[in-house]
């Protein structure tokens, strides 16, 4: 099996990361929402495909805007869109960001079962001869019986 973690930085470097990927939100305090949980459902906002509609009403918006009431102006709409594109890109950078740090976790988390296994099959061959280590182990065959996947048999590692 592939090992998937080369090496694992300091975790000076993780702790920075956190902290800037937390402050990253800092200059968008002023600007953040809060919004019920009995709000979201019932929001019509721009689902899929209704942003092009948003956009084409918008468009003919502003080539007619005698058309709107007296207290509505066209480039209301036209803002509203343009922010909207900004926060998409930095949803875009968040999701990347993201992505990369899950397949980080999941090389580790492979990582350590595929050593977990490993050290199991050891330890299990040399309980038999240790009765220290059999007595330990008792608490691994527990943690199996109440937790184990009973729908798979145990795959021993190649």
């Amino acid at each position: 099996m592939r090992k998937y973690i080369i090496s694992i930085p300091a975790k000076s470097i993780t702790d920075t990361y956190t902290s800037t990927i937390t402050n990253a939100l800092t200059p968008l305090n002023p600007y953040k929402i809060n919004l019920t949980d009995d709000e979201k459902p019932g929001m019509r906002t721009m689902a899929e495909g209704r942003e092009g509609y948003t956009r084409l009403i918008s468009r003919i918006a502003n080539q007619f805007p005698d058309a709107l009431g007296r207290s509505d102006s066209p480039e209301q709409l036209a803002e509203l869109l343009e922010y909207y594109n900004n926060l998409e890109g930095n949803r875009m950078a968040i999701l990347q960001n993201l992505e990369t740090v899950e397949e980080i976790q999941l090389g580790v988390a492979a990582d350590a079962m595929a050593l977990t296994d490993r050290y199991k099959a050891n330890l299990q061959i040399s309980r038999t001869n240790d009765a220290a280590l059999d007595l330990a182990m008792r608490e691994v065959d527990n943690w199996n019986s109440r937790f184990a996947n009973k729908g798979s048999a145990d795959k021993s590692p190649e």
